[in-house]
């Protein structure tokens, strides 16, 4: 399978104590990045202070191509956060919307398998990964060495350009490295806070819309379990008939 993982970075700056991003909207994108199987460098697309309904419509219109040329779009809970800004930001809705039930959200696959969320950085240790990008050099030459997606709208409205997009840069590389070890392995791996290791089998990597078929888990012992309706609520007036199933 030919992957084309898929990250952006948004222009607002969201309070950290602000657990619910959707209260800020509209968000905003400075940059977005794609790193596509069997290619070096990702692509890049980014504006200034942040980018454009016009430059967000091409963005859509990109990874449009990039679905007509094979290539499976990949994201780390992209379906609830990446494709609902890019559909608010470009007011292509219907065309996110679709573009998102046909790609692939790793974290769907763990959420709807295991009831609770898990993050990235827990899954690339898992897969003996590096994991998210620490550390960058800012434009005077100095080291940020606790750099995080919070930091990044920040750093971007000060200029500091090629921070964040080494930082959008690995944090599109990582998953498609993680993609194609669970293509290989056929399973995610993570160790919880109190130290287990844990596991959920992937014989195939499925898309948004297929993993509203996995069976539910039980979440009785969870005093607020995620719903899966949460994932794409933002999608469902956009896909007539909506094609997931048990919502």
């Amino acid at each position: 399978m030919k992957f084309a993982s898929f990250d952006i970075e948004i222009a607002k700056v969201i309070a950290d104590d602000n657990p619910d991003w959707r209260s800020a909207t509209p968000l905003g994108i400075t940059c977005a990045a794609v790193a596509l199987s069997g290619k070096e460098d990702p692509l890049f697309w980014h504006g200034t202070p942040q980018m454009t309904r016009q430059e967000c419509c091409a963005l859509v219109a990109g990874l449009q191509d990039l679905v007509r040329d094979g290539y499976t779009l990949l994201t780390w809970n992209g379906s609830s956060f990446d494709f609902a800004v890019l559909a608010e930001e470009s007011g292509m809705y219907t065309e996110c919307a679709a573009l998102n039930a046909s790609h692939i959200d790793m974290m769907m696959i763990v959420t709807f398998t295991k009831g609770y969320f898990l993050g990235l950085q827990k899954a690339l240790v898992g897969a003996g990964l590096a994991g998210k990008l620490k550390h960058v050099t800012l434009k005077d030459g100095s080291p940020l060495t606790e750099m995080n997606g919070a930091l990044a709208p920040k750093l971007w409205a000060q200029g500091e350009f090629d921070a964040v997009l080494a930082y959008l840069r690995d944090d599109v590389i990582q998953p498609l490295r993680l993609a194609e070890l669970i293509e290989s392995t056929k399973v995610i791996r993570w160790t919880s806070n109190a130290g287990k290791p844990q596991s959920v089998a992937v014989p195939k990597l499925v898309t948004v819309k297929e993993c509203f078929l996995i069976p539910e888990p039980d979440t009785s012992w969870m005093k607020s379990a995620p719903t899966r309706r949460q994932f794409v609520e933002w999608a469902l007036p956009h896909l007539p008939g909506h094609c997931f199933a048990g919502i």
